[in-house]
């Protein structure tokens, strides 16, 4: 397909990863006091890329006593913390990340997606992860959650879970699909606002692919906390982005301490008319196919 033709200036781009600012809370700056050992509790934000995990993230770490959720054990991120706190391996950085991102209350938040959890798996049980991951498909999934479960519970103890989920799939795929083409994951002012890499072009298989992959992960966290008795606290993005300080303040609430401070958000949307039209173009391009879209709610338009 031909990409979709939108803007006919060229964005500036920066191709050099070196230049690009790095985001302030994956830096040093971000470390609280050192920590000795293990965490006395944690919190786990469970998400899945583009449900506004960031935007909730730094209403947790301004209100302080809550850490600092970030993707600690995420692709992404983690390569750059091992350098920064000069982590070998994986023993030794998991007790820099406990070290430097305890916070003085004793809690270590952390944010996680569905894959990051069975990479996580895969370094704590190396042996048995493939049988791991295949299983959870299968018959015995509800034991393999339990047994993912012990796992976590051997780096997070105490955990309290809270479950972000975006309910519009599609244009969940469609952002995911463009920040991965621009390497422009988050716009924060005076912070972190780096030009695109390059322009991004619409592509239905991508966002095709990133509708299933963001089912295979909504369905694997769900099947989670079911086998394993868990009720986290559950937001949508529509609701954080619509009513954002009460829906805060209620999150709040929920880990005791509704008197906690909601920041104004720092962050800038990103969505905007190209991705819009991308969405309508896939939207059309699936009804004349004839075929249901994939894994997704029907969207409703921008306002």
């Amino acid at each position: 397909m031909q990409p979709l033709a939108v803007n006919s200036q060229p964005h500036p781009t920066n191709a050099s990863p070196a230049t690009r600012r790095t985001y302030d809370l994956a830096t040093a700056a971000a470390d609280y006091p050192d920590w000795e050992g293990p965490p006395q509790r944690t919190l786990l934000l469970c998400t899945h890329p583009r449900s506004g995990s960031t935007l909730l993230g730094e209403a947790l770490h301004a209100a302080g006593g809550w850490g600092c959720p970030i993707e600690y054990f995420h692709r992404g991120f983690q390569p750059s913390l091992e350098r920064l706190w000069g982590a070998p391996d994986f023993p030794a950085y998991l007790r820099a990340v406990f070290r430097h991102r305890t916070d003085p209350s004793g809690t270590l938040a952390v944010k996680l997606f569905w894959h990051d959890v069975e990479e996580l798996c895969a370094r704590l049980e190396p042996e048995r992860h493939r049988w791991l991951v295949d299983s959870l498909a299968g018959d015995g999934a509800a034991e393999s959650y339990q047994r993912v479960h012990e796992l976590l519970a051997s780096v997070f103890p105490n955990p309290t879970f809270i479950y972000l989920v975006r309910e519009d799939a599609l244009r969940q795929a469609v952002s995911g699909m463009i920040a991965t083409q621009t390497g422009v994951w988050r716009a924060i002012p005076a912070v972190q606002e780096n030009s695109p890499l390059r322009d991004p072009a619409y592509d239905f298989e991508r966002i095709k692919s990133g509708l299933a992959f963001g089912a295979y992960c909504r369905r694997h966290w769900e099947g989670y906390f079911v086998a394993n008795r868990l009720a986290p606290h559950r937001l949508t993005y529509e609701a954080l982005a619509g009513r954002f300080a009460e829906v805060v303040r209620e999150l709040f609430t929920a880990l005791g301490r509704p008197e906690a401070s909601v920041a104004v958000p720092r962050m800038r949307r990103q969505a905007d008319a190209r991705s819009e039209a991308m969405l309508l173009r896939f939207l059309r391009e699936v009804n004349e196919a004839r075929a249901p879209v994939p894994a997704t709610t029907t969207p409703a338009l921008v306002t």
